[in-house]
C-alpha cells in the first residue's frame, strides 16, 4: 500500500508500505476510503516535535472492514468506519482511562 512518511521536518514522502495484516487478536484491517492528516502530525512536520526515524502521518480515515481478529467482537467485515478524535466507542484502554479523569473545563 502507498502512505504518507514524514522523514524530517517539512519532509514528507509518499511511500511503498507493507500491506496491512491482522498479527493480534485485537487487530482490524479496514481499506480505506479516505485518509488526512491529523492536528496532532503537524507537531513533527513544523519541527515543534522532534523527528528521529521516518514515521507514518494521517491517521484520521474512513473506510470498509475487510478482516478482523478473533477478538474484535465491536466491527465485523463490510461494515463502514470512521476513526477520529472526535469518533470513538469509549472501549480502548485510551478511552476508558480519559472518562475516569476529572472533567477539565476552560475559564473565563
Amino acid at each position: 500500500m502507498r502512505g504518507a512518511v514524514l522523514h524530517a521536518p517539512g519532509d514528507v514522502r509518499i511511500e511503498q508500505l507493507p500491506d496491512p495484516e491482522v498479527a493480534d487478536p485485537t487487530d482490524a484491517v479496514i481499506r480505506l476510503s479516505a485518509t488526512c492528516v491529523c492536528g496532532s502530525d503537524l507537531w513533527p512536520y513544523r519541527g515543534i516535535n522532534e523527528v528521529t526515524e521516518p514515521a507514518p502521518i494521517g491517521h484520521e480515515y474512513c473506510g470498509v472492514v475487510e478482516e478482523v481478529g478473533a477478538g474484535v467482537t465491536s466491527v465485523r467485515p463490510g461494515q463502514f468506519v470512521i476513526g477520529s478524535f472526535i469518533a470513538s466507542d469509549n472501549t480502548c484502554a485510551h478511552c476508558r482511562a480519559a472518562t475516569r479523569a476529572p472533567a477539565r473545563t476552560a475559564s473565563a
